[in-house]
């Protein structure tokens, strides 16, 4: 019976957090930074082939840029990307596979606007 009562409440407590997790609607496993909201009209798609193509997606909201990096390079991880530093850019860059993903994250109206760009290369011809 207690483990029962110890699930039901582990559901309760946690249905607010899943609840407030946001995601661009064209790259839908990449969460939002909280605080952020998706910049309605600023979607790009192209696809190149079958298997490779770039996807971008724009963000903006309050919370500083140093809260939005953080955000992003605590949470990726667990969604199974890798940080890849870049020298000379400010940009945040994570590989996942055959994927890129290069987030510029820079201050905006006293917040901060988030740009996403999605590189998905196309597999190789020796089957990777």
């Amino acid at each position: 019976m207690s483990r029962a009562v110890f699930l039901i409440a582990t559901i309760f407590c946690a249905a607010p957090a899943f609840a407030q997790t946001a995601y661009f609607a064209a790259i839908p496993d990449l969460p939002i930074a909280t605080g952020l909201a998706e910049s309605e009209n600023q979607q790009t798609s192209f696809a190149t082939s079958d298997d490779a193509g770039l996807v971008m997606a724009t963000a903006h909201g309050a919370p500083m840029p140093d809260q939005v990096r953080a955000f992003y390079t605590e949470s990726l991880s667990a969604l199974g990307w890798a940080y890849e530093p870049a020298q000379g850019s400010e940009d945040l860059t994570f590989l996942r596979g055959r994927e890129r993903l290069v987030l510029n994250i820079a201050p905006h109206d006293g917040g901060t606007q988030l740009r996403v760009r999605l590189i998905v290369r196309p597999a190789s011809m020796n089957a990777d």
